[in-house]
């Protein structure tokens, strides 16, 4: 950027500047994460801070943390090694993407009722308009969509 301050770039001028272009707001943005399972804060803050950026629905953006939560969680520890995340805005939807190195595809099983953990892809079937996992090399990447387009 020029001489402007963050998010501010002052266009040319004799001297000063005569007209101001404010830059958007990111749609989109990604974060390697390491395998541990402090990393799902992270994660969970990024969705929310990008989300309230784009001006996505607070229910919507409610539902995306949620999600990356679980998604993420399920991810570090299952695969057992480092992995990424993608997050997009666009017109209310919001498009998540973790992948990690661990080619298994995850299973929703039948959660046991004593058990605190085994119900994450449940509540992304759940609550994702749309979901899916697709095979990349390495490993995979589980996706969802939430939120519902503008103009619907």
């Amino acid at each position: 950027m020029g001489q402007g301050s963050r998010g501010v770039e002052h266009l040319p001028g004799a001297g000063r500047p005569s007209a101001r272009w404010v830059q958007p707001p990111p749609t989109s943005c990604s974060l390697a994460l390491s395998a541990d399972v402090a990393v799902v804060r992270r994660a969970r803050r990024l969705v929310e801070d990008l989300c309230r950026a784009t001006h996505v629905d607070e229910d919507t953006c409610q539902t995306a943390v949620l999600l990356v939560s679980e998604t993420v969680t399920n991810a570090v520890v299952h695969a057992r090694g480092d992995a990424s995340l993608s997050v997009t805005t666009d017109a209310g939807v919001v498009r998540v993407e973790v992948g990690d190195a661990d080619s298994r595809r995850p299973r929703a099983g039948e959660a046991d009722p004593q058990s605190l953990d085994g119900r994450g892809l449940q509540i992304v079937r759940l609550l994702a308009r749309r979901w899916g996992v697709r095979a990349t090399d390495p490993g995979k990447v589980v996706w969802f969509e939430v939120g519902t387009p503008l103009g619907a």
